[in-house]
């Protein structure tokens, strides 16, 4: 009599398993899918190695099913185990976090933990009567535009011995919420450097054809999620530009 397996799927998908599974690009299927289960379950790979082919593919149905459910959202705050953190906008930013933060974009999968803690603080004071939080068991995340939500709240300062610290915390965030936000930063980025290279004195030929990479790569961001980091860019340089303009008078 074949032995009965028990298997706990996990809730959600985290930043932990995403980039476990980064790590599996040079196996064949079946060693992918023996990886997967590993990476995502209690379930070690001695454990899966002695199971059927009928569990380990009912099994790792599942688990596509958890994977496949990944949306992609920016969320600028959201409450995971009883701390609210918020979004440090790239305009409030000192020059430590910028240069931080450049230099883990380098390899922002590598760094996705170290990326998601400089960019997500705890929340030291907001005005969120009122406004509508999404509930799910393992986070709770409050709905509204970035560049709204972005005045509702102050972060704390940022520190890297505190960022360690979130470092480990943020392992075992959803997914969504990371990818959400590298796609957002992304987003933004390219905005500005298509800025930096429309002022900049090349050849227009090379402008213009530079310009088109960096729409092109956008709009290919823009369709794969929900992120707005366009609007939320737009919105940032009129009010960057208004700024100007008042110190100027």
């Amino acid at each position: 009599m074949a032995k009965k397996i028990s298997v706990e799927i996990p809730e959600y998908f985290s930043v932990k398993h995403y980039k476990s599974l980064g790590s599996f690009e040079h196996l064949d299927e079946s060693e992918k899918i023996v990886a997967t289960i590993v990476a995502t379950t209690e379930h070690s790979q001695e454990d899966v190695m002695r199971w059927n082919i009928t569990d380990l593919l009912s099994v790792y149905k599942g688990v596509s099913a958890m994977v496949n459910d990944v949306n992609a959202e920016f969320y600028p705050v959201f409450e995971f185990r009883g701390v609210k953190y918020g979004f440090q906008p790239i305009s409030k930013m000192s020059v430590a976090e910028w240069i931080d933060l450049d230099a883990r974009l380098k390899d922002p999968v590598g760094n996705m933990e170290s990326i998601l803690a400089i960019c997500y603080r705890p929340i030291l004071s907001e005005r969120f009567d009122g406004m509508e939080w999404k509930v799910k068991s393992f986070i709770k995340t409050l709905i509204g535009k970035p560049e709204n939500l972005f005045k509702y709240y102050e972060v704390e300062e940022y520190d890297n011995e505190k960022r360690s610290w979130r470092e480990e915390i943020f392992q075992d965030l959803p997914i969504e919420h990371a990818s959400g936000c590298l796609s957002f930063f992304l987003v933004f980025s390219m905005m500005l450097q298509r800025d930096i290279i429309a002022s900049s004195p090349m050849m227009e030929e090379t402008k213009k054809g530079l310009m088109m990479e960096i729409d092109k790569a956008i709009k290919g961001l823009q369709s794969e999620s929900s992120t707005d980091g366009y609007t939320f860019y737009e919105t940032w340089k009129q009010e960057s530009s208004s700024t100007l303009q008042e110190k100027s008078q």
